[in-house]
């Protein structure tokens, strides 16, 4: 009778596991754009017409973000000079208020505001057309080459548009800046009185994975109700327009292994379900496995004409790769591929050769083999090169010299003894002739 009843409980249990991981193999989205791209390298785990041209609403401000974070200082005061109009999400900035950069960035990321974005391009760019032209600029450096905007905050215009993989590669750089991962994640920020505006301003994250719990703040999800927030979910940048719908660039972290989706268009708390369908799927199905570390020391070359006889070679940054998430990281192969000679002067950081990682036919990545100490060519040959060279020739000049003054005796030698025979032949035969 146990052994039954253990069976039966085994066998529940294996179509249990079997019916979740069937679940996971296709993710079953509302929203018509979406992708989920893998942090470390960039790599696509699921795309749903994610090529595809459409409105991104204030997702935008994420490069708005960017481009303050890489070209104004935090600490400086900005001054709000005339009356921003632009509608939607605001901060309500009146003209004579001031706040730093870094306050800034906070209200544009959390409460959205589309005013808070004109300030800011202003700041940065002198105008908001020019803040543009910079914007588009970016969005090509960062590979986003589908992207076009034509102001700082996603208000609606029928030019201003990207697509969900070029919103993926942008939220996926912005997640370097420790301040946006900082920011994204706050909750709640409270602006003290200005003369301008004499009450606090209290403003709450946009995006409900971060609090949203009871009420109005669930989701039926996999025949459960669930609360919208999500621990797993870092933060993200939340849009809505009516012709964009809901729209969210979020990062989820799990054991070290981070995510980032985009879901465009969707409906309603719909932009939750399929933001979380995607982050689970991810991770339910694929693992970050780190294949090298930087600065491991991974062989020794000799080195010619060097101090030192041979060079260490290190690896130079670390390289992680995306597997299935059954896949054993064991049938990873490498080659290495080193320079067939290496000669002295070597400056720390001079690559000398690379590990490719393989996995079957798909090459995973590689990472270049460098030096990390300068090796100075040998004294004796730095000394030596040029004075054996005049050495050489002095030498050449003094054994000709020599030549010259040897051959110079002996043609005064021979001129002598040469004209003194001449002289006693002479004189003897004219004495022969006179005896005649």
């Amino acid at each position: 009778m146990k052994k039954t009843i253990l069976t039966f409980l085994s066998l529940v249990i294996l179509i249990s596991m079997l019916s979740v991981g069937s679940a996971f193999a296709t993710p079953q989205l509302t929203a018509p754009n979406a992708i989920l791209m893998d942090y470390q390298t960039g790599e696509i785990l699921y795309e749903h017409n994610a090529r595809e041209v459409t409105f991104p609403a204030s997702t935008t401000k994420v490069l708005t973000a960017i481009l303050v974070m890489e070209n104004a200082n935090l600490s400086d005061v900005v001054t709000v000079g005339n009356n921003i109009t632009v509608g939607g999400a605001s901060m309500y900035l009146l003209p004579g208020e001031s706040f730093t950069v870094e306050e800034l960035l906070h209200a544009l990321l959390i409460r959205s505001a589309n005013d808070v974005a004109e300030v800011l391009a202003i700041h940065v760019s002198g105008s908001v057309e020019e803040f543009v032209k910079l914007m588009n600029t970016r969005a090509k450096e960062l590979g986003a080459t589908d992207t076009n905007f034509t102001n700082p905050h996603g208000m609606p215009d029928p030019e201003h548009v990207t697509t969900a993989y070029d919103l993926a590669l942008i939220g996926r750089y912005a997640m370097s800046f420790p301040l946006y991962r900082e920011i994204i994640a706050t909750v709640n920020i409270v602006f003290d009185e200005t003369e301008q505006t004499p009450e606090k301003r209290y403003y709450r994250n946009s995006n409900r994975f971060l609090w949203g719990t009871g009420g109005g703040n669930r989701i039926l999800y996999n025949g459960r109700n669930v609360d919208i927030k999500y621990d797993l979910i870092e933060g993200g940048k939340t849009g809505y327009t009516v012709a964009a719908q809901q729209c969210l660039v979020s990062s989820a972290m799990k054991e070290d292994h981070r995510l980032i989706s985009v879901v465009l268009g969707a409906q309603g708390a719909n932009i939750y379900l399929d933001t979380r369908t995607l982050i689970d799927y991810g991770y339910e199905n694929f693992k970050s496995v780190p294949i090298v570390e930087a600065n491991l020391l991974e062989t020794e070359v000799p080195v010619t004409k060097g101090l030192v006889d041979t060079l260490s070679l290190y690896t130079e940054s670390n390289l992680y790769t995306v597997l299935p998430i059954d896949q054993d990281p064991s049938a990873i192969t490498r080659e290495v591929v080193i320079e067939e000679k290496i000669t002295a002067p070597i400056n720390t950081g001079d690559s000398f050769g690379k590990i490719i990682y393989s996995l079957g036919d798909k090459i995973l990545g590689e990472v270049n083999l460098i030096a990390t100490v300068d090796i100075e060519v040998r004294p004796s040959l730095i000394k030596s090169s040029k004075p054996v060279k005049y050495l050489i020739i002095f030498a050449g000049v003094f054994i000709l010299w020599k030549l010259l003054v040897l051959y110079i005796r002996v043609q005064r030698k021979r001129r002598r003894f040469g004209n003194f025979g001449r002289r006693s032949s002479l004189s003897f035969s004219k004495s022969l002739y006179k005896r005649r």
